[in-house]
């Protein structure tokens, strides 16, 4: 990167570890997060990375371009929520970034949606975002300024059909971002997300195959599943000065698919 566009700041990325496979030929697993800590250290950032296995965390702070700080943090745990952006203030004696990125999906439609599912999705797709934006608040509003970064997905705009738990609560951590974009703009606060399709990342691999790629990718215009090195340019651009004038926002970053009406067919004609 020639462009230091975060020098001098304060990043906690919360959800910034990788849990699953690794592309072909990457030696480090690359989930969302872990690109996104990546990118914003090497936009200069001073970055913290927040995981509830300490040890991917670790993993994350151990490649990043300059010094960092590893936390453990279970996003199940309100105390832990907070206790993660302590740490963070604590480390860099600011804070100045916030990204929300760590989530659950679920698998379970309307009508054998589960309570213990859906509070779980809760939990950690919703409570934590709040929670951790309301303890990292504190530090901004005395400096004046700061940035959060939601990482959501279509799933909370448009319906799979798949889990009813995923959706809800993606919807939900949208209002979240919303409402701190709009209560706290004129004090130098800003709140955006980035809303992301199918992202070949070590997550989605674990979770939906690491064989099926070609047929998540068969249903985007670009004929290509997204990596998480693009969702981290958009959460980069998001937080840095070049988006001063950007708040409230939902960042589509899905190759077109939100665009697209039907479903592109396989083959273009």
């Amino acid at each position: 990167m020639d462009g230091k566009r975060l020098e001098g700041r304060v990043a906690y990325v919360l959800g910034g570890g990788s849990d699953g496979p690794a592309r072909p030929g990457e030696a480090l697993p690359m989930g969302n997060g872990r690109a996104i800590a990546l990118r914003l250290a090497a936009e200069g950032a001073l970055v913290v990375v927040g995981d509830k296995d300490l040890g991917r965390a670790q993993a994350t702070v151990d490649h990043l371009d300059g010094a960092g700080l590893a936390v453990e943090v279970d996003a199940a745990d309100p105390e832990s929520c907070v206790a993660a952006v302590r740490a963070a203030v604590e480390f860099g004696d600011r804070l100045d970034v916030v990204v929300c990125n760590v989530g659950v999906s679920g698998r379970e439609p309307v009508k054998v949606q589960s309570l213990d599912d859906w509070e779980l999705a809760s939990d950690v797709n919703v409570r934590s975002h709040w929670l951790t934006a309301q303890a990292a608040l504190v530090p901004m509003l005395e400096q004046g300024r700061g940035c959060f970064a939601f990482v959501g997905s279509t799933a909370g705009v448009f319906s799979s059909r798949r889990s009813l738990s995923y959706e809800a609560t993606k919807a939900a951590q949208l209002a979240v971002m919303r409402h701190v974009a709009v209560r706290y703009a004129d004090r130098g606060i800003r709140s955006n997300a980035v809303v992301l399709g199918n992202i070949d990342s070590a997550l989605v691999r674990r979770e939906f195959g690491d064989g099926n790629g070609d047929a998540r990718a068969a249903v985007v215009p670009m004929r290509r599943e997204g990596r998480p090195e693009e969702a981290a340019g958009a959460v980069a651009f998001l937080v840095s000065d070049d988006a001063g004038y950007v708040t409230g926002q939902s960042l589509l970053v899905d190759g077109g698919v939100s665009a697209a009406w039907p479903i592109p067919p396989i083959v273009s004609q």
